[in-house]
């Protein structure tokens, strides 16, 4: 689960080493966020060749929590890690390649496009 002033790995290709979150967007009951929940985060550390984007705010969205889940059989899942995705506007990501899994109640939401890779 993600909270205010935590630093993260992004799970996607585009270059950008660590991220702090500043705030959880859409949860308005509790100030922990879970899959499929919007985040608020600046860019902490880059490689070299992306010095510019140091210091900005952008979107992400939460791909893989550490706190179990249940599902609506009865199954319960959980990571080992905390994963987010970085985004550009309209929802796409900002990298090309997303590693490591991710929980389907992303893909079953309404910007499929962005995760068109994932199977």
């Amino acid at each position: 689960m993600f909270q205010k002033n935590s630093f993260s790995i992004p799970s996607d290709s585009s270059g950008i080493l660590l991220v702090k979150v500043i705030q959880t967007r859409k949860c308005n009951t509790t100030r922990h966020a879970k899959e499929g929940r919007f985040l608020r985060v600046v860019v902490r550390n880059t490689k070299t060749s992306l010095n510019k984007i140091k210091k900005k705010k952008s979107r992400a969205i939460v791909v893989r929590s550490s706190h179990q889940t249940n599902t609506k059989k009865g199954r319960y899942f959980c990571f080992q890690d905390n994963a987010l995705v970085l985004l550009k506007k309209r929802m796409n990501t900002r990298g090309r390649e997303l590693i490591g899994p991710t929980c389907k109640t992303i893909k079953i939401k309404k910007f499929k496009i962005a995760y068109k890779c994932i199977f």
